[in-house]
């Protein structure tokens, strides 16, 4: 079967595309103060998305900058929310939802005016698919979930494409689709009114870590072979969870840091959205050791660098990279010094600390 006819069965089974075309009303909104006006779209409370926002605010309260971390259902929410969401400057988002975006842009109006709005700021990490089923079941491949009952993600989640997906290229037919988020999935897994649920998030995701060794969970495998040239592989391994007792190969999508093309010369709005975005970027780039330090595991797998094929990062975001860019909202910038590699809470002399942003996260957790 080729991309294009899986992807056009996989468009099919979905609604989220299918919404009216709106009129972006960016252009209408007047220039207010962004101190409370900087969003982020991840995921629900218990995944990785989350965490890794809280860990980019976190960064952000060094410079005085207010970042909310907004819940969503996930990836497609949060692309579209970008595109068209007033003071939603970024969003994280699954590299699969993206390919499945830029297959159909030019056949898509939705999926065309995405593509056009929306760049790259950072590629992130790898997420791993967990399937997740009880440990008494029978179900021990991915093949035994035909005819099951499957939680499959909220609509207008990755996790939710990644399913339909997964399940065409496999051949797999469920009997039944739940589409509930994972958090409500792992009780309706625990009451026995689904067989099984798929949770696309990064290991270790909260919501099984939060379990116990004693719980009657397990991660049922998928071969390689099964999902070659749709998806890269990764094992998660035995420990990552209290009850997993084995290492598991499992399908892999990259998770992506998405921004809006804003234009500064368009209006004020724009160009104030567009300091946002660079101010930001700045802060993860120059900041990305101190976020493999203290941040969640994930930020260890982190390349900056890795951009997804086809993509291209924001202007906005190209400005933060510029050797001779400096924040303006710090008036002495040492801009070649790296953060420490050290963490700022065992850092002893923060007034040691060169790097402007370090230095404060070192004084806040001293004070904290």
């Amino acid at each position: 079967m080729t991309n294009n006819i899986l992807f056009n069965k996989v468009l099919r089974k979905l609604t989220f595309f299918k919404s009216a075309i709106l009129i972006s009303i960016f252009a209408a909104l007047p220039a207010q103060s962004f101190e409370s006006n900087i969003n982020i779209m991840t995921g629900g409370a218990s995944g990785t998305y989350i965490q890794i926002g809280r860990d980019i605010a976190n960064l952000a309260k060094a410079i005085d900058m207010d970042v909310t971390v907004v819940e969503s259902a996930g990836s497609m929410e949060n692309i579209e929310a970008v595109r068209d969401r007033p003071y939603t400057q970024f969003g994280i988002v699954q590299s699969d939802v993206l390919d499945f975006i830029r297959t159909f842009r030019n056949e898509d109006k939705a999926m065309r005016r995405i593509a056009t709005g929306t760049k790259i700021a950072f590629p992130l990490y790898n997420e791993e698919v967990h399937i997740v089923a009880k440990n008494s079941s029978s179900i021990n491949v991915i093949a035994d979930l035909s005819g099951k009952i499957v939680a499959v993600g909220a609509p207008n989640s990755g996790t939710n494409l990644t399913s339909t997906f997964l399940f065409e290229v496999t051949n797999i037919r469920p009997q039944t689709l739940v589409t509930i988020k994972a958090s409500e999935a792992l009780e309706e897994l625990r009451a026995g009114r689904i067989d099984a649920f798929i949770y696309v998030a990064g290991a270790p995701t909260k919501l099984l870590l939060d379990t116990n060794a004693d719980d009657d969970l397990k991660l049922i495998p998928v071969a390689a072979g099964a999902i070659s040239g749709y998806y890269s592989t990764a094992t998660i391994k035995a420990g990552t969870y209290p009850w997993l007792r084995s290492d598991v190969l499992t399908p892999a999508v990259k998770a992506v840091l998405m921004t809006y093309q804003y234009d500064p010369n368009r209006n004020d709005y724009l160009k104030q959205s567009c300091e946002v975005v660079t101010k930001i970027s700045y802060l993860i780039n120059r900041n990305i050791e101190y976020l493999r330090q203290n941040g969640h595991p994930k930020w260890k797998q982190v390349d900056l660098n890795a951009l997804p094929p086809g993509w291209e990062r924001a202007d906005c975001v190209n400005t933060a990279l510029e050797e001779g860019y400096q924040l303006p909202t710090i008036n002495v910038i040492n801009s070649i010094s790296p953060a420490p590699t050290q963490a700022p809470a065992i850092v002893v002399n923060c007034d040691a600390i060169q790097n402007p942003v370090a230095k404060r996260l070192c004084l806040m957790r001293s004070e904290g």
